[in-house]
């Protein structure tokens, strides 16, 4: 069972990175990732509804899927933006160690909670790793400008991704995944709704990247069905962190097919991201 749900962790994350791949890829960010979620939302929405009408979800149920819907929504139309800004290999493994380096640090903070000198270790990584991606180590050196635009993007894209995770854990206890998948990506595509109104932009799009747009309408809800599977298998906390071997899986698709420049260097500092991401999943 445990090999089971780590192997559909690591997978999921694996197909996270695939479609953000083709997203950084795409001409119009924003009509590309309202089409991949359209196909989700005609299979899914109905399911949704149907739940809705009948009356039969606890009342918790409720505001915990509009919660969902709202952080799904402010995640899609971030994601437009940062891929516009930053290369895949600098945003995605910030975006994504981003809740990981601040929850437990909240947990300290204010929560009483402590953290282990390994957590503190792997804090110290993550932390490291944005630093390097952002490129504020190089600050000093004559010449080098930070820009701050695609970095602090990614960080509120991984404040997004840290809301509907803890959210959705809530809502499992409550709901069967396939609902609050319908839930999600209704509020992904609500993210995208002016684009909804543009359909020579979405035309173009879908000319120009049609095969890439199918693929993500599988990978996008998949990736995360996969996830929720196996949170209904083992805590959030150990699953969390395993997933986030996407930044890994990222860092290597920019530099490998997007000739993304910094490659071993942005590839190492992801790993550090990965191994403090770990640390305090299974240690912290």
């Amino acid at each position: 069972m445990l090999l089971t749900t780590v192997l559909l962790v690591v997978l999921s994350g694996f197909m996270n990175s695939v479609w953000n791949l083709n997203a950084k890829r795409s001409r119009n960010k924003q009509a590309y990732l309202a089409l991949i979620v359209l196909a989700a939302n005609i299979a899914l929405l109905p399911v949704l509804l149907f739940r809705l009408s009948t009356g039969s979800l606890p009342p918790q149920a409720y505001p915990l899927l509009a919660m969902s819907a709202a952080a799904q929504a402010a995640y899609a139309f971030m994601l437009s933006k940062v891929y516009a800004y930053g290369d895949l290999s600098q945003v995605y493994p910030i975006q994504r160690g981003t809740g990981v380096l601040l929850i437990p640090l909240i947990g300290v903070a204010f929560m009483g909670e402590k953290l282990s000198a390994w957590g503190w270790g792997g804090v110290s990584m993550i932390l490291l790793g944005i630093l390097t991606l952002s490129k504020w180590a190089d600050r000093r050196r004559p010449g080098q400008r930070v820009k701050l635009k695609p970095v602090l993007t990614a960080i509120g894209v991984g404040l997004c991704i840290t809301s509907y995770v803890l959210v959705d854990k809530f809502a499992l206890r409550y709901v069967e995944p396939m609902t609050l998948i319908g839930a999600s990506n209704f509020g992904f595509l609500l993210g995208n709704t002016r684009m909804l109104l543009r359909k020579e932009e979405l035309k173009r799009e879908w000319t120009g990247n049609r095969r890439t747009i199918l693929l993500g309408s599988v990978l996008m809800p998949g990736s995360y069905f996969l996830f929720l599977a196996a949170m209904e298998l083992a805590p959030v906390s150990h699953l969390a962190p395993i997933r986030e071997v996407g930044t890994v899986f990222a860092a290597i698709l920019g530099i490998w097919i997007l000739k993304e420049k910094g490659g071993v260097g942005r590839l190492i500092a992801a790993a550090a991201i990965l191994m403090g991401i770990l640390l305090i999943g299974t240690h912290g």
